[in-house]
């Protein structure tokens, strides 16, 4: 059977929890042949422990991030000093959430590999099935060699009955949810 193949560390703050307890919820009850695991870090230090050690197994890393606009400029000091503390090429930082979505340019020019365009659950999934390689998934914007801005497309919006709004499996939960976002689906 071989080893792990995609390590997700969430760079996992107060703030963002119920996004990512979303995320986990679908997640969690994906089928999926990629052999992952989910790792939580909860500062700075502790997710670039999470990093070294997802690097140490030889699988691809993806480092989640979700933030809002007021906290974008902390994080993305953040995300240099994680980078000084843990990098190889095997490692992909995504941002998702408000300020991903709105700015994307803005988020990749801080220095994220990735960002995620709108509700994340579809991508993340595609993300995991495809072992990391983003490919031909739809949600994302990053840089390609030249260092023009790539938007691959509109994510699939899956209905929010879709997927349970908790993860029972790395045990997070959320106060329930009854709507999400604009209606207006503004890319």
């Amino acid at each position: 059977m071989g080893g792990l193949e995609l390590v997700l560390v969430l760079r996992y703050r107060k703030a963002v929890t119920y996004g990512f307890h979303a995320l986990l919820g679908a997640l969690g009850q994906h089928e999926t042949a990629t052999r992952y695991e989910v790792r939580f870090g909860e500062d700075a230090e502790s997710t670039a422990h999470h990093i070294r050690e997802a690097v140490a197994t030889g699988a691809r890393v993806y480092v989640l991030w979700s933030f809002y606009s007021p906290d974008a400029a902390a994080l993305a000091e953040e995300l240099k000093q994680i980078r000084a503390l843990a990098d190889a090429p095997t490692v992909t930082h995504l941002a998702g959430g408000v300020h991903a979505t709105a700015e994307p340019v803005q988020t990749l020019d801080a220095g994220w590999d990735m960002a995620a365009l709108g509700e994340g659950e579809s991508t993340l999934l595609s993300l995991v099935d495809a072992k990391g390689d983003p490919a031909g998934i739809t949600g994302l914007a990053y840089r390609d060699a030249t260092g023009a801005v790539k938007k691959t497309g509109k994510a699939k919006q899956r209905d929010l009955n879709d997927f349970p709004g908790f993860a029972l499996k790395w045990d997070k939960f959320n106060a329930l949810e009854i709507t999400r976002g604009c209606v207006f689906s503004c890319p």
